[in-house]
């Protein structure tokens, strides 16, 4: 299991709404965030961040897809 402040790439099945951009965060249903650094067409470059870590930009909840699929963003 990756750290607080480990790099990691996410890839992403499809996105519902808005597309999140550099600075924003993603949240799991655990409570785990990840900090977004660069959005690519299929993936997400993010950095692990701390429970207590603020973020400025726009919170998005990520939901794991099985592992047969790709993870999506809702």
């Amino acid at each position: 299991m990756k750290r607080a402040w480990d790099h990691v790439k996410l890839s992403v099945l499809f996105w519902h709404g808005d597309k999140p951009v550099a600075g924003d965060e993603l949240q799991t249903r655990t409570g785990r965030r990840y900090q977004i650094l660069e959005v690519r067409e299929k993936a997400l470059h993010c950095m692990v961040l701390p429970p207590d870590e603020p973020v400025q930009g726009k919170v998005f909840i990520w939901e794991w897809a099985s592992r047969k699929r790709k993870r999506e963003v809702i």
